[in-house]
């Protein structure tokens, strides 16, 4: 039997861990999973908190995909709201699937994004594993050009491969690559055949989280992305 091997992180407390291992232990169970990773969020985002200026006026814009949306961002956007923070919030939903030279590509099918999110200082993608750079990437490019203010670039996630966060920098000039700064708790070695990081989150996350498939193909909506859509009319 081969072994994985994973390695946390310096900020990986001792309830990281166990949330991270409520993950793997809840794969069956989509209730259990979900606040495992509302948690992770949480503890996430009071690690970044930190590392934001102080400054009332620093808004920070939060990039999501839309199965993350529920859970691993409304974790984070709990923590920035209790500690004052001014934020907006985009949501997209990525396509995601291989080429037939296996090079993945995430296309943005459908996004929310919130007005006023131009004016940004800082911002913090959300991601439930950080496998490669596609969907991170994609997202990213999709609002940059637009935020003429950013300090900081803060890329989140609970799990991530050991090259993802180079695989992310070599794909952006140093101009932008010098903002980013990546948090997460655990980083794994090993992916599966079909590209999955073992042991990661417990496979692929839309299934985990108990949603049918990914989310552009099954017209899922966020129960954010309603609240804020009917709150703008």
């Amino acid at each position: 039997m081969t072994m994985t091997k994973r390695t946390y992180t310096p900020i990986a407390s001792t309830a990281a861990k166990c949330h991270l291992q409520g993950l793997l232990d809840s794969i069956n169970r989509p209730a259990e999973y979900r606040t495992h990773m509302t948690v992770l969020g949480e503890l996430l985002a009071s690690y970044t908190v930190t590392l934001l200026p102080h400054q009332s006026n620093k808004e920070t814009l939060i990039i999501s995909t839309a199965e993350d949306a529920d859970f691993l961002q409304r974790g984070v956007a709990k923590i920035l709201h209790d500690q004052n923070i001014p934020t907006k919030l985009a949501v997209f939903w990525n396509h995601h699937y291989q080429l037939p030279n296996r090079t993945s590509v995430a296309p943005i099918v459908h996004k929310f994004i919130q007005s006023g999110y131009e004016t940004a200082t800082n911002i913090i993608i959300v991601k439930s594993v950080m496998s490669g750079s596609c969907v991170v990437r994609t997202n990213l490019i999709e609002m940059i050009d637009d935020m003429p203010n950013v300090e900081n670039i803060f890329i989140l996630a609970p799990v991530a491969h050991r090259y993802s966060e180079e695989k992310l920098k070599s794909e952006f000039p140093a101009t932008i690559s010098n903002k980013f700064k990546f948090i997460c708790f655990a980083i794994d070695e090993q992916r599966s055949e079909g590209g999955e990081v073992i042991p990661g989150i417990g496979g692929q996350v839309y299934e985990l989280l108990g949603l049918t498939d990914q989310p552009v193909l099954t017209a899922y909506m966020p129960q954010v992305v309603e609240k804020l859509a009917f709150a703008d009319i």
